[in-house]
C-alpha cells in the first residue's frame, strides 16, 4: 500500500487526472477528500452510460424475434464499449481495492453503476416480456445473466490484464453468441 491507498500516488491519480501533482495538492489537503472526489464525478459520469443503453433500446419496442436480436446486439455493444474504456476499467480497479476503507463510495458507484446499468435494462425488457417475446419469470434477474453474458469475459480479462484489450472481432463476437445464448434462454416458444 503506498501511502494509504493500494496501487494508488499522487502521481498516478494526477496523471489519470490529467493535470500536475503540485496542482492536486493544491486542490486536495488529503487523499481521502481526492478519492471521494475521483468517486463522486465518476458515479456523476455512470448517468451518461445509462443514458446510453436507454437510447440503445430504441423509443418504441422491437416486434419480432430478429428485430429484437438487433436491437440487443446494439444494447450489448454500447454496454461492452462503455465498461471497457480505459478510465472505466481504471476507476473499477482503484474503486474495488478501496472498497474496504470506503464502503459508502463503493456501494454508491455499485448502486449508480453496474446495478444502474441492470436496472435499465431490466426495465427495457419489461416490454417484451409483455408482448411475449421472452418468457421471463424475473425481469432482473433476466437483465443480470444479459448483462453478464455480454460483459463477463472480457471484463474480467481487461481488468487483469489491461494491455490485452479486446480486438472489434473479439467484441463482436461476444455481442452476437451472448445475445444468441441470452435468447435461447429467453425467448417464448414460437415466437
Amino acid at each position: 500500500m503506498r501511502n494509504g491507498f493500494r496501487g494508488t500516488s499522487m502521481d498516478e491519480l494526477a496523471s489519470q487526472a490529467g493535470v500536475s501533482k503540485q496542482t492536486v495538492y493544491k486542490q486536495f489537503t488529503d487523499k481521502e477528500r481526492l478519492f471521494r472526489e475521483i468517486i463522486e464525478g465518476v458515479t456523476a459520469n455512470a448517468q451518461a452510460v445509462i443514458s446510453a443503453l436507454t437510447a440503445a433500446f430504441g423509443d418504441t419496442p422491437a416486434t419480432t424475434r430478429d428485430e429484437l436480436e438487433a436491437r440487443l446486439c446494439t444494447v450489448a455493444r454500447v454496454y461492452l464499449d462503455a465498461v471497457l474504456s480505459t478510465q472505466v476499467l481504471s476507476l473499477r480497479r482503484l474503486i474495488i481495492a478501496e472498497t474496504e476503507q470506503f464502503p459508502d463510495l463503493a456501494r454508491r458507484y455499485y448502486e449508480q453503476a453496474p446495478a444502474g446499468g441492470i436496472d435499465v435494462i431490466r426495465d427495457s425488457l419489461e416490454p417484451y416480456a409483455d408482448a411475449g417475446l421472452l418468457a421471463v419469470r424475473d425481469l432482473r434477474v433476466a437483465a443480470a445473466h444479459f448483462a453478464y453474458l455480454v460483459l463477463a469475459p472480457a471484463q474480467d480479462r481487461a481488468l487483469f490484464i489491461p494491455s490485452e484489450l479486446p480486438s472489434d472481432n473479439e467484441r463482436e463476437l461476444f455481442v452476437v453468441t451472448a445475445v444468441q445464448a441470452f435468447l435461447d434462454a429467453y425467448s417464448a416458444t414460437g415466437k
